[in-house]
């Protein structure tokens, strides 16, 4: 992982970023759920690969629908060490 957001708030901020500019929407903070703010599976892909690009993790697609917040993602990856 890109060593800058090693930090929990700086991780779930840069997650909370990447939320907004996949979904286009500005109203998005860290315990917006992807699905309940209309997020689908192809937003996932696109969440998937800007958290490649953002933070250098290659997550599955899979830990996105478990994790479908920016807050939960974070700790989730804050969990796994990553």
């Amino acid at each position: 992982m890109n060593t800058e957001y090693a930090n929990v708030t700086d991780r779930t901020a840069a997650l909370t970023t990447i939320w907004r500019d996949v979904l286009k929407m500005d109203d998005i903070d860290e315990t917006s759920d992807l699905f309940d703010v209309g997020g689908t599976s192809i937003h996932v892909l696109e969440i998937v690969g800007r958290v490649y690009d953002v933070l250098g993790l290659d997550l599955r697609l899979r830990q996105i629908f478990e994790h479908a917040s920016p807050q939960s993602l974070s700790a989730f990856i804050g969990e796994q060490g990553a």
